[in-house]
């Protein structure tokens, strides 16, 4: 029971400690092959909301819920995740007319120029597998353990178009589908160590009424938390190039800044985040929005599965 909640605490720790670059609301999982012996796997759940909800460096121009599931199974130097999750916003209805042929959607989709909306508030599904490396650091510290991983999503994209001539209403049946890698990135600078994460992500949607294709390469760089009182806060800097919206080379620049506490009594931890994000376009140039995000995640429940030889040895004696 002591090793369970040394592990549970070490999870903790773990998720407060890293960041991911993406999305806002979903605490990283990262946890030390070295924190436990055994297989183990652990399931969590996310509840909050944002204010200018921003989804992979695309506005959704409206506040949004969050609810998120995250299952994880930690096996050796392996990770393997499956996560779902529900954006709960308002759907904005859309109108069109053909006109010349060519049908024309209300409201007008953002030109190819500009920065392109995030996909309707729905459901999105997440697999992930990653493995941990160990680094050497300096003589004087302990050893450092990277994790690269590799990330596949899905969500479906349903819109309901309603013709302006005719009021009929027909049905579009969409998707987009992402692929992604991370790598954790540790050195030095002038003697100070650096934690950070390069990305590379590239996501497709079809079917839909603003068919969009983009690719991210970036660095978040995570600098030290500081604990003020039973307040944990730290910092992030991304820094990011996005294809897909008429402004190549550096065009995301992304600090972020958040609160972490956790209650004890009832293993909640209580996460406020804000996140200034500028990121540039063809058409718009440099934007600024600006996102606040609460959420509370808990850990629902965790499962050590332990080895065999433990398992034997321990009958023997």
């Amino acid at each position: 029971m002591q090793r369970w909640v040394c592990f549970v605490i070490g999870l903790i720790i773990a998720a407060s400690a890293a960041a991911q670059p993406r999305p806002l609301f979903d605490p990283d999982d990262s946890v030390d092959p070295h924190q436990h012996d055994e297989t183990v796997f652990i399931s969590r759940l996310v509840v909050g909301g944002a204010s200018g909800y921003v989804a992979d460096y695309r506005p959704l121009h409206q506040s949004a819920g969050v609810l998120h599931l995250a299952n994880s199974l930690y096996w050796g130097k392996f990770q393997f995740d499956y996560k779902h999750s529900e954006v709960l916003g308002n759907d904005r209805p859309v109108a069109f007319c053909v006109c010349n042929g060519k049908r024309i959607y209300f409201p007008t989709p953002p030109s190819r120029d500009s920065l392109p909306a995030a996909p309707p508030p729905g459901r999105k599904e997440t697999v992930q597998a990653a493995w941990y490396h160990a680094a050497a650091g300096t003589p004087a510290e302990p050893t450092v353990m990277l994790r690269y991983r590799l990330t596949a999503s899905w969500q479906p994209i349903d819109t309901d178009l309603t013709s302006i001539a005719t009021g009929e209403v027909s049905h579009l049946s969409g998707r987009e589908r992402s692929f992604g890698i991370d790598a954790d990135t540790y050195f030095h600078v002038l003697g100070y160590p650096v934690w950070g994460s390069l990305f590379y992500a590239t996501a497709a949607s079809g079917g839909t009424t603003d068919n969009r294709s983009q690719n991210e390469l970036g660095y978040t760089s995570r600098f030290p938390g500081r604990a003020l009182g039973p307040v944990l806060v730290r910092a992030t800097l991304t820094l990011a190039g996005v294809t897909g919206r008429g402004a190549s080379g550096l065009n995301v620049v992304n600090p972020a800044f958040e609160a972490f506490w956790h209650h004890a009594g009832t293993d909640i931890n209580l996460h406020l985040i804000w996140s200034p994000l500028a990121m540039r376009s063809g058409a718009e140039r440099w934007q600024t929005h600006s996102q606040i995000a609460l959420y509370v995640n808990r850990t629902l429940y965790v499962k050590l599965f332990r080895q065999r030889k433990e398992r034997s040895s321990v009958g023997q004696e």
